[in-house]
């Protein structure tokens, strides 16, 4: 007796369109939530609302390519790009880059958002309808995850295509593994820090009433998010240091963020509060099971109770009870990150040439320049030290 077998039918081929427009881009809402809530390898930054927000107050009218894979009905991969043109050496180049990077922000974690299971095939789609893309002179995709298929996509495809193509490290991004209690957690400090630990918290709840809580209240987000910008911008210029919130379109940008986040269960706006006034501040997302710090500030009228390390001890026990894994300090050096650091992680970044003016503008001005004046200098400091050094200090 013979026994019929059923053969799974083939999955559909994948095909790529892309879209032009502001309003085609924001009916992707529900279907990129869709598919990123399945995919196995994403961000807080490939979801809709980072890149689709940072669109809408840095876009500026720039050439918009958001490229949507699908198989047959079906969205399995999207990634937004856009043109940005710069001058170098006066000529004018068109960097092709990820939505979402760029302006005076920065995302961590970026590149497309690919069905599982389909990854690869759909990482080649993508990448040859980016290859493709009309009007570009150099592809500069900055901060991708190594594991992402896409990376190794754009590479092979762009090099199939006669396109010089280089990857390589975009940042080393410090992170604090949790373990599953807060005493726990403390047992993986040294002694002496652990005895801080303990000694800050309790002598600010001894000065005067305090309390911790996060600033989840949508009728009230506004002044929770002033708050924090105030505090931001007193804690970094009583140093004379650079800051955040320092332009229209960041504040705006971010505000906007947070609230979608907050909507999302995304946003966690801890918050310490000493005497009766919210003296410290940290902006974090949370996603899947992990926590990320954005930005921070504090009153440094009460630096004498360290109110920005109370709070942040706070902040990781609030999360060990969220049942997070991971407190990822994102891109940025502060000695804090290398006290607290457990690990790191590194995201990379994909470049291709073509063969235009432009491309070249850019590869003399960021590459060949620049190594030949490193070559220029190092001979300078073998044949004629004394003037090397003295050139060192002028350009410091």
């Amino acid at each position: 007796m013979s026994v019929a077998h059923t053969q799974a039918p083939s999955p559909a081929p994948v095909r790529v369109r892309v879209l032009s427009t502001d309003a085609e881009f924001a009916a992707l809402q529900a279907d990129w939530e869709r598919l990123q809530s399945d995919a196995a390898l994403t961000s807080v930054f490939q979801a809709f609302d980072w890149p689709y927000l940072w669109w809408t107050f840095y876009g500026r009218g720039q050439p918009l390519s958001v490229l949507v894979a699908s198989a047959g009905d079906e969205m399995v991969g999207v990634v937004a790009v856009y043109v940005q043109t710069v001058k170098m050496l006066k000529v004018p180049v068109r960097l092709l880059r990820f939505v979402g990077t760029g302006g005076d922000t920065g995302p961590d974690d970026l590149g497309p958002v690919l069905a599982r299971g389909r990854e690869i095939e759909v990482a080649r789609a993508l990448a040859e309808a980016l290859i493709d893309l009309p009007g570009w002179d150099v592809l500069t995709l900055s901060d991708l995850n190594p594991a992402d298929p896409f990376v190794s996509a754009v590479a092979a495809v762009a090099r199939g295509a006669g396109l010089p193509a280089v990857t390589g490290q975009s940042e080393r991004i410090s992170l604090m593994a949790l373990p599953e209690t807060w005493d726990a957690w403390l047992l993986t400090l040294s002694g002496d820090r652990r005895y801080r630990v303990k000694k800050i918290r309790k002598k600010l709840h001894a000065a005067q009433p305090s309390r911790f809580f996060v600033w989840d209240d949508p009728a009230t987000i506004d002044q929770g998010i002033d708050r924090l910008i105030f505090l931001h911008h007193k804690r970094w210029k009583s140093i004379g240091a650079r800051h955040g919130f320092d332009s229209p379109e960041y504040v705006g940008f971010h505000r906007a963020l947070m609230k979608a986040c907050l909507a999302r269960n995304r946003l966690r706006l801890y918050a310490l509060e000493h005497a009766g006034q919210v003296i410290a501040m940290y902006y974090f997302y949370k996603f899947r099971d992990a926590v990320y710090l954005m930005q921070s500030g504090f009153d440094p009228d009460f630096s004498d109770v360290k109110p920005g390390q109370v709070l942040l001890g706070h902040i990781v026990e609030h999360a060990i009870g969220e049942k997070h894994k991971i407190l990822d300090f994102l891109k940025g050096d502060h000695r804090y990150k290398d006290e607290l650091a457990s690990g790191e992680r590194e995201t990379v970044s994909v470049t291709a040439f073509r063969n235009t003016p432009g491309a070249w503008a850019y590869r003399a001005r960021r590459i060949y320049l620049p190594a030949a004046k490193a070559r220029f200098l190092e001979l300078k400091r073998r044949f004629r030290p004394d003037d090397a050094a003295k050139a060192d200090v002028k350009a410091e």
